[in-house]
């Protein structure tokens, strides 16, 4: 019934925000190029600390979000899809609820009009959740591929004993700090944490491309904090 109250209006600015932060990491991952020396857009810090805004923290931060808000999301859906399914076992007074979102006076409506109107409101707002899991699939799989594209470019591609770094003015860190980098992996890409991702990507959520594309990082962000 919580979830039956949200008014189509919050529900489209929750989308409209979703859909921003999406398209905006999207953009990131175009900007960054395809090559293996990058245009590095986020600095090595992990840690929140002051005046790292664009940081690999950021990253990290952003990615735990849409892990919880994709898992979030996922409830919901199931829970509003097992409703529509069986919207006879909801009592009146909640059936009344939904359905005034679709007619304003459901005081006139027969038993049978109210389920089918209570029906229809649980069927947007699955659809809505559906597309908003979508996105949060898009956006975590973004998230992911800029993670691992940039700390592989820090601890392969600019390594302090590289032979050739013509790409070093273009760094957003020092050597130091890429050093450090190193030694903190392990630390803010905990077990747990990507063992998360591995979970999402194995929900029934994503597609088999995502999920194998995905999953295919995790491994590769494993074997970088390995070494």
């Amino acid at each position: 019934a919580v979830v039956s109250t949200q008014s189509t209006g919050d529900l489209d600015v929750q989308k409209i925000k979703l859909q921003i932060i999406t398209n905006v990491v999207s953009y990131c991952v175009s900007a960054m190029g395809s090559t293996n020396v990058i245009n590095a857009l986020f600095s090595t810090e992990l840690g929140a600390r002051k005046g790292h805004g664009n940081s690999l923290s950021l990253l990290i931060t952003l990615l735990q979000r849409a892990l919880d808000g994709s898992s979030h999301h996922s409830d919901n859906y199931s829970q509003l899809t097992h409703k529509a399914l069986h919207v006879g076992q909801l009592s009146t007074e909640e059936q009344r609820e939904l359905a005034s979102w679709i007619v304003p006076d459901t005081g006139k409506c027969t038993g049978t009009e109210r389920a089918r109107y209570a029906q229809i409101r649980l069927e947007q707002l699955a659809e809505s959740k559906d597309q908003e899991l979508s996105l949060y699939t898009q956006l975590i799989e973004n998230l992911v591929y800029l993670l691992w594209r940039h700390i592989h470019h820090y601890t392969v591609h600019a390594l302090p004993d590289s032979d050739s770094q013509p790409h070093k003015k273009q760094l957003l860190s020092s050597q130091d700090s890429i050093k450090q980098l190193t030694r903190e992996l392990s630390l803010h890409l905990t077990d747990p944490f990507l063992k998360k991702i591995v979970d999402f990507c194995s929900s029934k959520n994503t597609s088999t491309v995502t999920s194998s594309f995905t999953s295919a990082l995790v491994r590769r962000l494993r074997k970088l904090i390995a070494v």
